[in-house]
């Protein structure tokens, strides 16, 4: 109880800082083979508008797709058409075929960044990042159809090579995304396929890169090592796109720390791209104190 209740103000405590976002204008859209996805939830509508807005003044092109509820409000739709300027196609999560693959645990998003980027270059953005400042790598990525992930400071390695990093680094690391990454040294192409310890919240996935094949098979191979229920926990996701993208043509590492989470001791000043996951989203209210600060120039720009 006491949990939900800090939640709870939490939230109202950050949308009201950052309520001035609701007051700027519709985006203007430049059409582009550029698809921001995000799954949005209604407690996070105000600050995926935020998150939405910034990136695409770095960015400066392309169109939006949003996974929702089934039963997301019709006002709360309205409010993202609007905001967007008719830019957005959305996607009902529960009609999301996962093949072989687990369906919850954000699976579904991983799936449809993957259908996507048949014909289109494909950002996946969640809500809890920001674009303090330009963003060039992510745009030279984009320009040369090559995927990306935030990775801090730790490059592309084999499956063999990632299984023996984690195995020394962080030996008694029980969370199912070090766990599933020493595991990597029971797959049968440990030394042909690749990883990067990454993060979902901001991924790039280039048109044409992968298939859902090679998603479902590392979803089947990896069950198969660590059983039904160790591998259905929160997190495997995180854990497959990271693989997706790494066995991706040519993917570009993002540089650290200009891009990656940003823990409560962060030097912000530093951060070109922040994700502020759940565990320090609300700390002092950063996120949502920077973001007001960058929607203080959305509204000048407007004016």
């Amino acid at each position: 109880m006491l949990y939900r209740l800090r939640r709870r103000l939490n939230y109202w405590r950050f949308d009201r800082i950052i309520g001035a976002i609701h007051s700027t204008p519709p985006l203007p859209i430049v059409d582009s083979n550029l698809r921001i996805l995000s799954m949005v939830a209604e407690r996070d509508l105000s600050m995926y508008l935020m998150a939405a807005k910034i990136l695409y003044r770095r960015i400066g092109h392309g169109r939006f797709v949003a996974i929702i509820d089934r039963d997301l409000d019709q006002r709360h739709r309205e409010t993202l058409r609007r905001h967007l300027s008719g830019a957005v196609e959305f996607v009902i999560l529960e009609d999301i075929p996962v093949g072989r693959c687990q369906r919850g645990g954000t699976w579904e998003r991983l799936l449809s960044c993957i259908d996507w980027s048949a014909k289109h270059y494909v950002i996946q953005m969640d809500a809890d990042t920001l674009a303090l400042r330009d963003i060039p790598e992510v745009l030279d990525a984009v320009a040369a159809n090559r995927a990306f992930t935030v990775a801090e400071g730790i490059l592309l390695q084999t499956l063999a090579e990632a299984a023996a990093w984690i195995d020394h680094h962080e030996p008694d690391d029980d969370h199912i995304t070090a766990v599933a990454q020493r595991a990597f040294a029971q797959h049968p192409q440990k030394d042909t396929l690749h990883y990067v310890r990454g993060s979902s919240g901001f991924a790039g996935f280039a048109q044409g890169g992968v298939t859902r094949v090679l998603a479902e098979e590392f979803h089947v191979t990896m069950e198969g090592i660590l059983g039904h229920d160790r591998w259905r926990e929160w997190g495997t996701e995180q854990v497959a796109s990271n693989f997706v993208v790494a066995n991706s043509p040519d993917p570009v590492v993002l540089p650290w720390p200009a891009y990656g989470t940003v823990p409560p001791n962060a030097d912000m000043s530093r951060v070109k791209f922040g994700h502020f996951i759940g565990s320090s989203r609300f700390v002092n209210q950063r996120l949502a104190r920077a973001g007001a600060r960058l929607i203080e120039e959305l509204l000048r720009k407007a004016a």
